[in-house]
């Protein structure tokens, strides 16, 4: 007997998984303890990517040191390490390494608004990803937003623009603002953009699929080759275009405004 898969499905409960036990540990706290709901849907988190990701990774929390200039990081919500690189202290899921030893780091946020809020968290992220980047240029940045609120993917792209410049050592690669909606960066330009082939940030619409695509976008860089199947079950949007046929808007790196991408017709 065949069986039939259904991967769509499969990257939306994951989705959904994180959503009903950001609900349930918030339903048993209140909204007096915002402290400890964050820090556990950090760990929801690291554990939903942890069961993917190859067992060579560690995935954490932490900081990176930098001892030619004799400082550190801020706390990393999700710090993703080789298991062949050396700790320079390891505690459980706490990690303190160099920047050399990290492969990818994911802010985690429950909701942000607009203005300065969501300027100071990505203005954080991109030096945290400069920083790596000077001595560590394959290192991968993500943000994670539970809840969408009233944050646009124009918000979202406008800061990306502002914030990192004309600069690529500061670009966050993809971030997820809650369920829906999806920002991927294109080093190189994307070929079915009909655009110039150059940095660039997409937006897109994935209905449910927000979440799932960003850890299936850290678990392709940290794995650093996939396979045609391996991709179906990643990427479960196919067809001709995938999720390209569902962006929404872009932004060049080193410029200063946001585009909508025309309807296809």
């Amino acid at each position: 007997m065949t069986i039939r898969q259904d991967f769509t499905s499969y990257q939306l409960s994951i989705g959904k998984s994180l959503k009903v036990e950001e609900n349930r540990i918030r339903e048993l706290i209140g909204k007096e303890h915002w402290l400890t709901d964050g820090e556990h849907k950090e760990q929801l988190l690291r554990e939903a990517i942890a069961n993917v990701l190859p067992e060579t990774f560690r995935v954490g929390t932490g900081f990176i040191c930098y001892p030619a200039d004799e400082t550190s990081s801020g706390q990393i919500d999700i710090l993703i390490t080789p298991k062949s690189s050396p700790t320079l202290y390891k505690k459980g899921e706490l990690h303190f390494v160099t920047a050399s030893s990290v492969t990818a780091i994911i802010e985690v946020k429950t909701k942000l608004s607009r203005g300065k809020k969501l300027r100071d968290v990505i203005e954080k992220l991109s030096r945290q990803i400069r920083d790596i980047r000077s001595t560590n240029q394959n290192c991968w940045a993500g943000l994670f937003i539970y809840n969408k609120g009233r944050l646009t993917d124009q918000d979202v792209l406008t800061e990306l623009q502002s914030i990192t410049g004309s600069d690529p050592l500061g670009c966050i690669n993809c971030v997820a603002i809650g369920e829906d909606i999806f920002i991927r960066y294109w080093e190189n330009g994307h070929r079915q953009s009909g655009l110039q082939q150059q940095a660039i940030w997409h937006s897109y619409t994935l209905k449910g699929l927000s979440h799932p695509y960003l850890i299936s976008n850290v678990i392709e860089h940290c794995t650093g080759q996939i396979d045609e199947q391996q991709a179906q079950t990643l990427y479960p949007l196919r067809g001709e275009y995938g999720k390209e046929a569902l962006r929404s808007r872009y932004a060049f790196l080193g410029q200063e405004t946001v585009e909508q991408f025309e309807e296809r017709s």
